[in-house]
């Protein structure tokens, strides 16, 4: 009797629930409610009757990056920089103190967040973007889909477009094997386009991470218009050393999956907008074929020739002298984006994170916020532009740089390690090697 008093008891617990949960399907919350329905749907969210690891999986929690505030105005007069530097010679001294604070950099428009220089995507990059569902919007001057929160622009995003504030809707990313292998997941939530609208939609609060379909992280991710930056060790398919790119590029493809667990409700809408996933990592830093790397010998060799257990000169800075140094590998990598430095009567490709001696006694790189983020440095890599003048070891000179070229042919490029030294000499210029934090 015992038996059948606590089935009956448990039945009506199970019938409440399912009814407690199918109340909610398709009906819009006033705004004053909204924290009450999110609550609420996430409690139902579990009607498939699959398996939920959640509970074993890590909860991490983001380092914030740079801040997201954007408008038409400051929009207009980055526009303006470009011109005002080209008929002064680059002379940055002859922008205004607000033109300044926009912190220009010639490889990025205004709502680039990665730019047209090289950086991580010169190595892949995820090849297709999909979602569960999106936003159809009535108005054809802005649209919601999927390929929205991976365009590397903070003007768009991706909304979905269930009923409700989208708990369990998702974003999928697909790699292909070759890609290079991402160490950091960056986010930029809600929509961050303008602050009207980052508050009248909602943000995720929660993304629950999926590798190839398998949970394997809660993404917490704050209420602020930052970049949120989640650090992995690497995730993909690529190995160290690849001997057989066609072995490699036979493999199946892998794939990163975000689902809305949680949100932060709009103060209007009940939409759910992420601006920006993308990513950043390994496997880029390198030259282009035929850099000529200056040898123990005094001779010159291409990179792309040189072999584990060669000699190679580096320079000594505390005896101010060229030294031997041997190479213990060399690592290539195919990129669809490089910079093409281009100084009086010489020139080098190379990615944006690779660190070159500038004559302010420091090391320096287009893209110096990756070069410091993603590889070991003994001290700060500082921002290398246009007009700055890299060291020539063997002349004991410092050549300016003219002109930064941004190159979109993809190609194989190279770089070496070294035992003992952490530069070498390439097409003239000394370099630094780079090793993965």
């Amino acid at each position: 009797m015992k038996i059948k008093i606590r089935f009956l008891t448990f039945f009506a617990v199970c019938v409440l629930l399912i009814f407690s949960c199918s109340s909610l399907g398709g009906k819009k919350q006033s705004p004053e409610s909204k924290e009450q329905a999110v609550s609420k749907e996430i409690e139902c969210s579990c009607g498939d009757g699959e398996d939920d690891s959640s509970g074993d999986i890590a909860e991490m929690y983001p380092k914030l990056g740079k801040v997201l505030e954007f408008n038409e105005k400051d929009a207009a007069e980055y526009d303006k920089i470009y011109e005002i530097l080209m008929k002064n010679n680059w002379d940055y001294n002859k922008l205004t103190a607000a033109q300044k604070k926009l912190n220009y950099d010639e490889t990025k428009s205004y709502w680039d967040a990665v730019g047209g220089g090289c950086n991580w995507y010169c190595g892949g990059g995820p090849y297709s973007v999909t979602a569960s569902s999106y936003l159809k919007s009535n108005n054809a001057k802005y649209s919601y889909v999927a390929e929205n929160a991976h365009d590397l622009s903070y003007a768009t995003a991706w909304v979905e477009g269930v009923e409700g504030h989208g708990i369990g809707e998702y974003l999928t990313y697909s790699f292909g094997a070759a890609s290079a292998r991402v160490t950091n997941i960056i986010i930029a939530n809600g929509i961050v386009a303008s602050e009207k609208a980052y508050r009248e939609n909602g943000r995720v609060k929660k993304l629950k991470m999926y590798i190839d379909d398998k949970p394997v992280a809660i993404l917490n991710l704050s209420d602020v218009k930052r970049e949120q930056i989640f650090e992995f060790e690497p995730i993909g398919k690529r190995p160290d050393v690849i001997v057989d790119w066609e072995k490699l590029n036979k493999l199946p493809p892998w794939t990163l999956k975000f689902e809305i667990l949680e949100v932060y409700p709009g103060s209007k809408y009940e939409d759910t907008g992420i601006t920006l996933i993308y990513f950043s990592g390994i496997d880029v830093h390198c030259f282009g074929a035929g850099t000529k790397i200056l040898m123990s010998d005094n001779s010159l060799k291409n990179i792309e020739s040189i072999l584990a257990g060669d000699t190679v000169k580096s320079y000594d800075f505390e005896n101010k002298k060229l030294i031997d140094s041997k190479v213990t590998k060399l690592v290539s990598v195919t990129h669809s984006n490089l910079l093409k430095l281009k100084f009086a009567g010489n020139e080098i490709v190379a990615t944006a994170d690779h660190p070159f001696w500038i004559e302010k006694d420091v090391w320096a790189a287009a893209d110096a916020e990756k070069a410091n983020k993603n590889y070991l440095q003994k001290t700060k890599v500082e921002k290398l532009q246009i007009g700055g003048k890299v060291f020539m070891p063997e002349k004991n000179i410092f050549s300016e740089i003219i002109d930064i070229e941004i190159i979109g042919i993809r190609q194989i490029t190279y770089t070496i390690e070294l035992s003992g030294s952490d530069n070498f000499i390439a097409n003239g210029l000394l370099v630094k090697t780079e090793i993965v934090k």
